[in-house]
């Protein structure tokens, strides 16, 4: 019997100049974001050994690099502090959770490996079944996120608006905008990722909302300081689809384009020029197993529907390591990840599909965006 999951993200609806859409956000989640520093305070102290106020000493060094890159957005985070009621070095510290996790993982004997999953794809308009430029993923994270995750829907005058599914008190993650620009994103770990001061991962997966093209949101990522290694995977309503494999220094950018009309990713490197050692590939080499299945799901059919790709991210071979992914009941309770949403976004027609909590299990509903007005 098909069991369908009850889990619902709740949903976060904001509009403004940038500190008082964080304080609306900060104000109606702020139960999710307290829980999220709670999650993260233990997170860091089995990961690392570490404090909340050692974490929050981390944190304030990106403040001057988050307002050097964008004061928009460390205003939008002191609004959610100030919404919330806690104080802006703990947002920043969830805004900054992955640059911090490796810094601090690197200083603790035996320190487990930070946990990273998620598997991506895009489709041109001739892949699809409605000829419309389609993204999206399975995002996978530790166990808490499903408790914390949240909608978050932002209207503004400064920039296109956007969807956005994130962690509470997070800018942003996985989403779309009116402009008609899709983001999806895998966690890459190179031997080149040691936590140094930079732009950080989540600002600039904000910035690539902020963008008004898929093109531009490429050269703003491609340009930037960036903090960490990562992927980012991006395309628009005018057909363009990219990948970008990046690392963290000047010339750390790859361009993947697609192959076939199609992109697919998951959590390794596949321009191996770009780094020494893929540290993630090393540690848990089914990420390898989870690009070749996600893959030929997509292959498999010349014409993709919604519901063919709900079946690519349901997909359980290579268990427990699979595309749609089940907790590891043999791991650390602190240590176990699951596929916490599938994401499907049309950003032709401004629809996202999400399943909240696995797709194999979850009720899969869908959202529009109304689209942007184009300048004459």
């Amino acid at each position: 019997m098909h069991r369908t999951s009850g889990i619902a993200f709740p949903v976060v609806r904001v509009t403004g100049p940038p500190a008082e859409r964080g304080r609306q956000y900060g104000i109606q989640a702020r139960d999710g974001i307290r829980r999220s520093l709670s999650a993260y305070e233990r997170v860091f102290e089995h990961y690392a050994g570490w404090d909340w106020a050692t974490v929050r000493r981390h944190a304030a060094r990106f403040a001057p690099i988050v307002d050097d890159f964008s004061p928009a957005l460390l205003a939008e985070m002191r609004g959610i502090a100030d919404g919330a009621g806690v104080e802006p070095d703990d947002v920043l510290a969830l805004n900054t959770r992955s640059e911090i996790m490796f810094a601090a993982s690197g200083q603790k004997e035996g320190a487990p490996p930070i946990p990273h999953e998620c598997t991506s794809f895009a489709l041109l308009p001739h892949r699809s079944a409605t000829h419309t430029t389609v993204i999206g993923q399975n995002w996978d994270w530790l166990l808490h996120a499903q408790e914390t995750s949240t909608l978050l829907e932002v209207t503004r005058d400064d920039g296109p608006s956007f969807v956005t599914l994130v962690e509470a008190g997070l800018l942003a993650k996985v989403g779309m905008n009116e402009a008609g620009v899709g983001l999806c994103t895998n966690t890459l770990v190179s031997d080149g990722d040691e936590g140094r001061p930079g732009v950080p991962y989540h600002v600039l997966l904000r910035a690539a909302l902020d963008s008004e093209s898929a093109r531009a949101a490429a050269d703003v990522i491609s340009f930037a300081d960036r903090a960490l290694s990562a992927n980012y995977l991006l395309a628009d309503d005018t057909g363009f689809a990219v990948d970008l494999e990046t690392a963290p220094r000047a010339d750390g950018v790859r361009r993947l384009t697609p192959r076939d009309g199609q992109i697919t990713h998951a959590n390794h490197f596949r321009c191996t020029d770009l780094i020494g050692e893929d540290l993630y590939a090393r540690r848990k080499p089914h990420t390898v197993a989870r690009l070749r299945n996600v893959t030929e799901s997509l292959n498999a059919v010349s014409s993709l529907s919604v519901d063919d790709l709900r079946t690519a991210l349901a997909d359980h071979r290579d268990h427990p390591s699979s595309v749609c992914q089940h907790p590891n009941e043999t791991v650390h309770v602190r240590e176990r990840t699951a596929t916490i949403a599938g994401v499907i976004m049309d950003v032709s027609r401004r629809t996202m599909h999400l399943a909240a909590g696995r797709p194999c299990v979850a009720r899969w509903e869908t959202r529009h965006l109304a689209p942007k007005p184009r300048t004459p």
